[in-house]
């Protein structure tokens, strides 16, 4: 109970969610103090309006009942993240193989089992074609509640189509980005952390855009990428899409007004987030529309 608890009391405050606003159709908040407080076990037709409202399997829960170390977990969680942002796949896979996890923990094993393979594949312990059919297995003989939990199966099929970028087979990563998107960029999430996700993938799509010289489409997805960093709050890529923008402005003869204006605001994000290896680039680069 206490666990449970605890879990409940943490997603709901990630979602900026009183308990008064948790228990509104569903109980009373003072059950719902009760049951974060690890006093009492919620009835299951309870525990299923929690999680519909947390946006959570329910079976998570559930699992929660049984297993102590699903908030130990989260620590694991934590460390591998934190060394995926550094590029550290060693440490990466060191970290899973020093952790022994029960294999009853369903949705982390899943969680795990992609980040191995995306770092064996980072590191060419494995081919793309194995990388790919490894991922493409979590998500075909997973249960589907399960894998959706903190949106896995979006992370999964986004790394599908970054793989398939790394070996120049575009149109296969277009595919599988166009595919995240137009099942999920126009739905409203109280959970916000899939909009990282998402802006990511907005990212990457441009990019990939740019890339093969579709100038155009790059540029509206520069430009949808910046409106769904400003409706999320997610910034962290707006000096990005801007530089993107801006050459995308270039190669379409855009007035060059315009042109500066994009790259002046793309360098002030860049300052703004402390971006050394971007201002640099932009000053060199771009120096002529920055006077």
């Amino acid at each position: 109970m206490k666990y449970l608890g605890l879990e409940i009391s943490k997603l709901r405050a990630e979602m900026g969610m009183s308990q008064k606003e948790l228990a509104k159709d569903i109980c009373t908040q003072s059950t719902i103090s009760r049951i974060e407080a690890g006093e009492v076990y919620p009835a299951i037709d309870t525990l299923l309006k929690i999680a519909l409202k947390l946006q959570v399997p329910v079976e998570y829960f559930i699992e929660m009942l049984f297993h102590k170390n699903v908030l130990e977990s989260e620590k694991i969680i934590k460390d591998i993240e934190f060394h995926l942002k550094e590029h550290n796949y060693k440490r990466v896979i060191s970290i899973i193989n020093e952790n022994k996890v029960d294999k009853d923990n369903i949705w982390l094993n899943f969680y795990l089992e992609h980040i191995l393979t995306t770092a064996h594949f980072k590191l060419n312990m494995i081919t793309p074609d194995e990388c790919i059919s490894r991922l493409q297995s979590i998500l075909n003989f997973s249960n589907q509640t399960t894998i959706q939990f903190r949106f896995l199966h979006i992370k999964i099929n986004s790394t599908i189509a970054n793989v398939y970028g790394e070996i120049g087979e575009i149109q296969k990563c277009l595919y599988y980005y166009n595919k995240i998107l137009k099942e999920h960029i126009h739905k409203n999430y109280n959970d916000y952390k899939i909009y990282e996700t998402l802006i990511t993938v907005l990212f990457n799509k441009c990019k990939t855009l740019y890339d093969i010289q579709d100038y155009d489409a790059a540029l509206d997805t520069a430009n949808q990428g910046i409106q769904k960093s400003k409706e999320s709050s997610f910034m962290f890529l707006n000096g990005q899409f801007l530089y993107y923008k801006g050459q995308c402005l270039e190669k379409t003869d855009a007035p060059l007004a315009e042109i500066k204006e994009v790259y002046q605001q793309a360098l002030f994000f860049f300052e703004f987030q402390d971006l050394p290896f971007y201002i640099q680039a932009i000053k060199q680069n771009k120096k002529q529309f920055l006077l």
